[in-house]
């Protein structure tokens, strides 16, 4: 088998990837991550669709959710493969309700799914194609990334194809399959403690058949006293039915005594109904007075009188309020000839004026100005003196210069007082520029303090002039008599003021009063409509007729009452009969005064002892009956539990025959499949003594296989065995890939794919370049698919020479 290609369209992180696969090596190179065992599970779960192996019903893996696609949404790939010359191609659909599996043959274009149908619902091509199920696919052909170690169920699986292999036997038949059949045919039997199962229920029923036929046998005894006991009790009945005839007649006459006193009080009741119904009839015409009605219309009066009195009231202060408008009306008119608010903005301006002359005068900068002057005089006097000190020590520096050129002797000495008197000469040439600066700006504070005097002398006089001209406008001389005029102004305002509000709310009470009698005149007009209307719906004209009727009403609602007291009385008296039924029930029957004195509970409660007493002898009867007829059964089932036991000792017979017969053939199957497996075990364990000693180089030549694929290594130095446990890890995955390659030669004759993820991490340099060798040369026959996150395989394939198809995820 070849596969060709394989089509991710939507699994896990893949979306329409396609990988192209050749004959030989093809080494798959990606880093962790990168979709490496994806891609390995995709070519699992085409051939093998995620269902778990050896389940009746169909189990999914959790891979089956775990490669649902990223970013699309269609679950399903397509892979194309080789197998005996012929091309195909396996369609599927991953999904757990309505999941899909087609085979193509693509040499015809032909849909051959039908003919590997195994009737399992989810179809396993793989099955078919590598003549095994999973769990030897995931052991032997497909090595996942640290999986080198074997599932216990392999040992099983592999048993069973080499008997196969050995016997030329079909695939689907099963050793452990049919050792599992007979055992469970054995167990369907049972033994005698298995009391569920066909022999154990057998003995139990055979038990239970002698242990009824013995208590049958032992119950004639009881069966004829039950019969003495039947007689006794029905004489007893007899007589206790003839008493309770007795007492019923008994019952029956004080029953017509009762009907007869019934009647006759009922009759009486009757009459007293009739006086009330005449009663109430003349009444009648009362009885829809409203006592609500009657409290409003009272209401209503007091509220007529109310809403009078306060009408009356309300006129009188309206025409008081008139009054007073009037009289302060003319005073609110005479505006004055002056306007306050004028005279007091001009009064305040005068105000402000004033305070500004006075802030002017108290902040004059004569004094500060002299100051000014004064400094600037001794500034100047200061520059003189440092001018002149400064040329004295310019013609001695200039001197000392003259004598260090003539005198050379002393021109050291010279030469530092020319350099005191040049420090010198500048230390005061800096005070004279520092002075200079210093006059500058005080003659510019002087400039600007008698620029600000000159404005201040100006707005003094604008003051001044605007003062006067206040005063004029109002004709005063002095701000004193301006205040005065003020002051006598301004009181004449709060008075008028004063009357101005006072008429305001004057007018604003006036209209009130003008809606208040309107409201009372309206509220009045409504209560004497609606007393109208309730004298109309009440057919009365006033209050005191209205009184009457409510005095006639309560009598009718008096007699109502008892009129139906009495229908109640009669009612309880009478029961659930009438008049008539008892006048028909004692119409041709006699009264006996003689019962009078007897008590009917008595009566009642000695019929009910009695009734309860023939009740329990019947029950006895029947029960006497009951023993009798099932004693009658039961001896006369004697025959027929002696044939039902003769039948259960025959089927115990062939129960026993067939579970021996069961018993033989399951230790014959098993005798037979031990000596098939030890026909294949020394070639099983040949070949992977051979295999292990070319990729370990010798180091490991023997290894001891049992039939459970437990491993032991011989020691080449000391023969002794080893357990594989105590090897290294490299040397221990050496081992059982070499078991699982071996697997695959006995179980198969095809040269089926090898798929390996990762296998090789734990191997150091040299086993890689060793096991690297071993698959370049069976790639020569065989397809190889090498998983791998590390770039040395690559390397030590091209070290060796092999050719190889290398497909890079990055």
């Amino acid at each position: 088998m070849i596969l060709k290609e394989l089509n991710l369209i939507g699994f896990g992180k893949f979306n329409n990837k396609k990988i192209e696969l050749k004959e030989g090596i093809n080494l798959v190179f990606g880093e962790n991550e990168s979709g490496k065992s994806t891609i390995h599970n995709f070519i699992y779960g085409m051939f093998y669709g995620f269902v778990r192996p050896n389940y009746r019903r169909t189990m999914y893996t959790e891979e089956l959710d775990r490669y649902k696609p990223w970013d699309s949404d269609r679950y399903a790939g397509i892979i194309s493969f080789q197998y005996n010359g012929r091309q195909y191609r396996i369609e599927k659909e991953f999904s757990r309700t309505s999941g899909t599996t087609k085979l193509i043959d693509e040499n015809t274009g032909e849909d051959i799914t039908y003919r590997i149908d195994n009737g399992s619902r989810v179809l396993q091509p793989g099955v078919h194609f590598f003549g095994f199920n999973s769990i030897v696919f995931s052991n032997t052909i497909s090595i996942k990334q640290l999986g080198c170690k074997t599932e216990k169920e392999l040992a099983n699986e592999v048993t069973d194809r080499l008997i196969n292999v050995s016997q030329s036997l079909a695939d689907d038949i099963s050793v452990q399959n049919a050792l599992s059949q007979l055992e469970s045919k054995m167990d369907e039997i049972g033994t005698e403690r298995a009391s569920t199962k066909p022999y154990g229920k057998n003995l139990r029923a055979i038990e239970e058949l002698e242990r009824e036929k013995k208590e049958i046998l032992a119950e004639k005894d009881v069966y004829e006293s039950f019969l003495a006991e039947k007689e006794k009790l029905n004489d007893e009945l007899l007589n206790k039915e003839n008493n309770f005839k007795s007492l019923k007649d008994i019952l029956r006459k004080i029953e017509i005594y009762e009907k007869a006193k019934k009647l006759e009080e009922a009759k009486k009741i009757k009459e007293e109904i009739g006086f009330l119904e005449k009663n109430t009839a003349e009444l009648s015409s009362f009885s829809n007075l409203s006592m609500e009605d009657y409290n409003e219309a009272i209401n209503l009066t007091n509220s007529i009188s109310h809403y009078n009195n306060n009408l009356k009231e309300n006129e009188s202060e309206l025409e008081e309020t008139k009054k007073k408008l009037t009289s302060i009306e003319a005073d609110i008119k005479d505006n004055g000839s002056l306007n306050m608010e004028e005279i007091t903005n001009d009064y305040n301006q005068y105000e402000e004026l004033e305070e500004e002359r006075n802030n002017i005068i108290y902040n004059k900068t004569d004094n500060t100005i002299e100051f000014l002057k004064r400094d600037n005089n001794e500034h100047i006097k200061n520059v003189s003196k440092y001018k002149i000190l400064q040329g004295v020590l310019g013609v001695l520096g200039i001197a000392s210069l003259m004598l260090m050129l003539t005198v050379p002797n002393v021109r050291l000495y010279l030469s530092l007082l020319a350099a005191i008197l040049l420090a010198s000469f500048v230390f005061f040439g800096s005070k004279v520029n520092k002075l200079k600066g210093d006059i500058r700006e005080i003659n510019k504070k002087i400039a600007e303090f008698e620029e600000n005097e000159r404005k201040r002398e100006l707005r003094l006089k604008e003051i001044e002039f605007k003062q006067e001209e206040l005063l004029k406008k109002y004709n005063v001389r002095t701000k004193l008599e301006f205040k005065r005029l003020y002051d006598k102004l301004h009181i004449e305002h709060i008075s008028k003021e004063e009357n101005i509000k006072l008429y305001d709310e004057l007018d604003k009470h006036k209209k009130s009063l003008i809606d208040k009698i309107s409201e009372l005149k309206v509220e009045l007009e409504n209560s004497k409509n609606r007393l109208e209307e309730i004298f109309l719906q009440n057919n009365v004209r006033n209050l005191d007729e209205f009184r009457s009727g409510l005095e006639k009403k309560n009598l009718y609602e008096k007699y109502m009452k008892e009129l139906e007291a009495k229908k109640e009385i009669l009612d309880k008296v009478l029961g659930q009969s009438t008049i008539e039924t008892l006048l028909s029930e004692l119409e041709n029957e006699e009264v006996d005064e003689s019962v009078k004195e007897l008590n009917k509970q008595q009566i009642q409660e000695e019929i009910e002892r009695c009734a309860n007493t023939i009740s329990d002898y019947k029950v006895q009867l029947g029960r006497i009956e009951e023993n009798i007829n099932n004693l009658e059964e039961r001896i006369s089932k004697l025959v027929e539990i002696e044939e039902a036991l003769e039948r259960k000792y025959q089927y115990k017979g062939e129960l026993e025959t067939e579970y021996k017969a069961l018993e033989l053939a399951y230790s014959t199957i098993e005798a037979i499949s031990k000596e098939i497996h030890d026909e294949f075990a020394p070639d099983i364990n040949n070949k992977v003594s051979k295999l292990i000693k070319k990729i370990t180089e010798g180091k490991y030549n023997k290894i001891k296989i049992d039939d459970k694929l437990n491993i032991k290594v011989e020691n080449p130095l000391t023969g002794s065995l080893i357990n594989i446990s105590d090897l290294s890890g490299g040397t221990i995955d050496q081992i059982y890939f070499s078991l699982r390659f071996s697997l695959i030669d006995s179980i198969s004759e095809n040269k089926l794919p090898l798929i390996l993820d990762d296998c090789f991490i734990q191997y150091d340099d040299n086993r890689l370049k060793n096991i690297l060798k071993f698959l370049t040369e069976i790639s020569e026959s065989r397809q190889v698919i090498l998983f791998t996150c590390q770039i040395r395989e690559k390397k030590f394939l091209e070290e060796i020479g092999a050719d190889f198809n290398f497909i890079s995820l990055s």
